[in-house]
């Protein structure tokens, strides 16, 4: 059984996002006004149309949508047939996956086939691309929410029950469940706060089509009886909403026209995304084919970055920019981000707290070492393991139940976020460094190396030259052994 983790908001990460969410509004005067029907009704039509052929021929029209009919060419610049398409890596792959891997029976009784393939591709969204069970699911059942989140001043948020059970499941609409991942509007009764913990300032970049998807997987899981307690919010200095754009992506170091926002997996709204410019000397922001593989799969791969996985949300610190309104790309994807594991998990996982690994980093990034390929890479994701270390060192919290999920990508989307990990430019500057293994836990010292001891439930005394040989938040002490943390640490202060 999945257990689920149920973390708090530190001070610190909370106001980042009061940052985010004061910059965000600021920005996003002028912008379209939350509620508009044209981003849910292009995604009902779209989802409804035929897919379309490798070729990027013209489909058939469409079924009318949610609020009309809409044809599967519209005229619109961001159509591009390759992202559609139906091959062994495309839109229908996706959604027998997603049929396979979906941890519940569906209710599929009386669907056509178009609608059987739109909830595989929920769930090869939620089950594989994100991890929406890590938090929404619990001991009541799958996606059955009740998990709390504490935040300052006594405020608390649960996570909500997705499931479609009519007395305490999702109520929304699916045009109000749009609405609700573009501008955080929460549609509770008597909420005048936006959402908030809920990820949607990522979701939000994900395009009308998969989250119709998302949407429609979500009405077809089982209904779990499971009443949420409402929020405890109201002193949160948040605003009701935060409007969007569907027209541009503001995100990052570049502007751009935000495209595909009627594909699915579009490598074309993944190239928009991307909070760094690519280098063009591995592969350009043009789509080209470079090296066989070339821009469609790093759009791809982007697009599951950075709209679906949150990697930047943990392998950036801080994720965000000082005033929170874009992604910190100074630092980004070079890790530092300290986790604490669960209690209930740490006995499982061996683990008290852990580093987020730098990846990206010019000198010490995982995806910058000389040689590194996709085989090893797919192989740690698979296994859960560093799997080129005697012994293989288990992937530690929150990695460890994100590789599980990312495992169920197909080949081709996996390779992707590969080839999009290869394109980021280098990160230089103060935050390329190496990070601590993670600090192993123990019950006693039986449970570490030889010569260590068990000190306050992890291992210690190991010898070191320095901090860096010792676990996470440990430092070298004297006799040159690793010493637990201060009670007064920052490190452990700071610690998710």
């Amino acid at each position: 059984m999945r257990v689920v983790s149920r973390p708090s908001f530190t001070m610190r990460l909370f106001r980042r996002w009061l940052y985010g969410v004061a910059a965000m509004a600021l920005g996003a005067c002028g912008m379209s006004a939350p509620g508009s029907s044209a981003g849910a009704t292009a995604a009902a039509s779209a989802a409804s149309s035929e897919p379309r052929g490798s070729n990027g021929a013209t489909g058939q029209t469409g079924a009318p949508g949610a609020t009309g009919p809409m044809t599967a060419d519209d005229g619109r610049d961001d159509h591009d047939g390759r992202d559609d398409r139906d091959d062994v890596s495309g839109r229908k792959a996706r959604a027998k996956q997603g049929l396979a891997i979906s941890p519940v029976p569906l209710s599929l009784d009386g669907k056509t086939g178009r609608e059987k393939m739109l909830i595989g591709l929920g769930s090869y969204i939620v089950n594989a691309a994100s991890d929406c069970a890590g938090c929404h699911s619990g001991p009541a059942g799958f996606l059955s929410g009740g998990n709390p989140f504490f935040l300052p001043g006594g405020q608390r948020v649960w996570t909500r029950n997705l499931t479609p059970d009519a007395a305490t499941g999702l109520a929304l609409t699916h045009d109000q469940f749009i609405e609700a991942i573009r501008t955080g509007r929460d549609f509770h009764a008597g909420a005048t706060k936006m959402l908030v913990v809920m990820p949607w300032t990522t979701l939000r970049w994900s395009s009308d089509v998969d989250l119709d998807a998302i949407y429609a997987y979500l009405r077809a899981v089982p209904a779990v009886a499971n009443e949420v307690p409402p929020d405890v919010k109201d002193l949160l200095p948040l605003p009701p909403s935060i409007p969007f754009d569907p027209t541009t992506y503001t995100d990052g170091d570049v502007t751009r026209k935000l495209k595909g926002a009627h594909q699915s997996f579009s490598a074309r709204r993944g190239l928009s995304i991307s909070p760094l410019a690519l280098s063009s000397g591995k592969h350009g922001e043009d789509e080209e084919d470079h090296g066989g593989r070339g821009g469609r799969s790093v759009g791809v791969g982007s697009y599951i970055v950075n709209a679906f996985a949150h990697c930047n949300d943990c392998h950036t610190h801080p994720d965000r920019t000082a005033d929170g309104s874009k992604v910190n790309t100074a630092s980004f994807l070079t890790g530092g981000t300290v986790f604490k594991t669960p209690p209930p998990l740490q006995p499982l996982m061996k683990y008290v707290r852990a580093t987020s690994a730098n990846l990206e980093g010019v000198t010490h990034g995982f995806f910058q070492v000389p040689g590194v390929s996709y085989a090893r890479f797919r192989d740690i994701i698979r296994t859960g393991t560093l799997v080129d270390e005697t012994p293989p060192r288990p992937l530690a919290f929150p990695m460890s139940l994100v590789a599980p999920n990312l495992a169920r990508l197909l080949e081709d989307d996996l390779r992707a976020v590969f080839d999009y990990a290869m394109a980021v430019p280098a990160t230089p500057g103060a935050s390329d460094v190496p990070h601590q293994a993670p600090a192993r836990w123990c019950a006693a010292a039986t449970d570490c190396a030889s010569g260590e001891s068990c000190t306050s439930g992890e291992c210690t005394g190991g010898a070191c030259n320095g901090d860096l040989d010792c676990g996470t938040c440990q430092t070298c002490g004297s006799g040159s052994t690793c010493q637990a943390p201060a009670a007064a640490s920052i490190c452990l202060l700071t610690a998710q």
